[in-house]
C-alpha cells in the first residue's frame, strides 16, 4: 500500500494538527508509557530501573510516540528521566500518540523545525532517518517480528521513501538556515547596541571632559 501522499500531508502540517491526525487515526493509547509507582522509585533511587505499562501495538506496526518530546529530551530513557528530572505527567497515555515509523519521523522533523533544533533532531537523524535509509532505500528488511511488522505498516518503494526524505531534509535546512539567519541578525543587533553604547559612554566623557573646562575657566 502506497501512504506516501498520506505521509506528505501530515508532512505540511504544524506538530499540533498531525497529533490530532493521529489520534483521529489511531485511537488514544490505553495505557501510561511507565507505571507510576515504578516510576517515583527509581527517581528516589530505589530501584534500577522502571516498569513499562501495556500501551506496546508493535503487533500493528506501530510505535509509541511521546507528545512531549517537543519538551524534552529522550523521555523514555530511564537515564534521562533521572539526570533532567522529568516529570511523570509526560509518561500518561495522554501525551501519548501512535504512529508508524514515517509517521514517527514526521512527528520528529516536525519538533525540529518548531523548536529550531532545540529538541526532535536526535531521534530523527540518528535513529529513525537511518532505519528508513536501511529499510526502504537499501532494501534491507529487519529480522525481529517486530520490526517485520513495522516494516511492512510504513512500507514505502525506494524512490517514495527518496522523495519523502527530501521533503524532510528540504523542512530541516530551510529551517536551520533561517535559525542561523535569526542568530547573525541578533549577534548583529547586539553588536551595533554595544557599538552605540560605547559612542554613548565616548560622548559622555567629552562632554563631561568640556564641561569641567567650561566651569575651570570661571575661576
Amino acid at each position: 500500500m502506497d501512504n506516501s501522499i498520506e505521509c506528505m500531508d501530515l508532512l505540511s502540517k504544524n506538530y499540533a494538527e498531525a497529533l490530532d491526525l493521529l489520534l483521529q487515526k489511531y485511537g488514544p493509547v490505553q495505557d501510561d508509557y511507565f507505571r507510576e509507582a515504578s516510576y517515583y522509585r527509581f527517581m528516589k533511587g530505589e530501584i534500577k530501573s522502571i516498569s513499562k505499562g501495556k500501551f506496546t501495538r508493535t503487533s500493528e506496526g506501530l510505535y509509541c510516540h511521546h507528545i512531549d518530546e517537543i519538551k524534552w529530551l529522550k523521555i523514555s530513557d530511564k537515564d534521562y528521566v533521572k539526570k533532567f528530572n522529568i516529570p511523570f505527567e509526560t509518561q500518561r497515555k495522554d501525551r501519548l500518540v501512535y504512529c508508524d515509523l514515517i509517521e514517527h519521523t514526521i512527528l520528529h522533523v516536525l519538533i525540529t523545525k518548531e523548536t529550531s533544533f532545540k529538541y526532535g533532531y536526535p531521534g530523527y537523524g540518528v535513529y529513525l532517518k537511518p532505519i528508513i535509509e536501511e529499510w526502504y532505500l537499501d532494501e534491507v528488511k529487519p529480522n525481529p517480528e517486530w520490526m517485520k511488522k513495522c516494516y511492512i505498516k510504513s512500507f514505502l518503494t525506494p524512490q517514495k521513501a527518496f522523495d519523502l526524505l527530501r521533503e524532510m531534509q528540504k523542512i530541516l535546512e530551510e529551517n536551520y538556515f533561517n535559525t542561523l539567519n535569526d542568530y547573525y541578525n541578533e549577534k548583529r543587533k547586539k553588536e551595533e547596541d554595544r557599538k552605540k553604547l560605547e559612542e554613548q559612554i565616548k560622548q559622555r566623557k567629552i562632554d563631561d571632559r568640556n564641561n569641567w573646562i567650561e566651569r575651570a575657566k570661571q575661576y
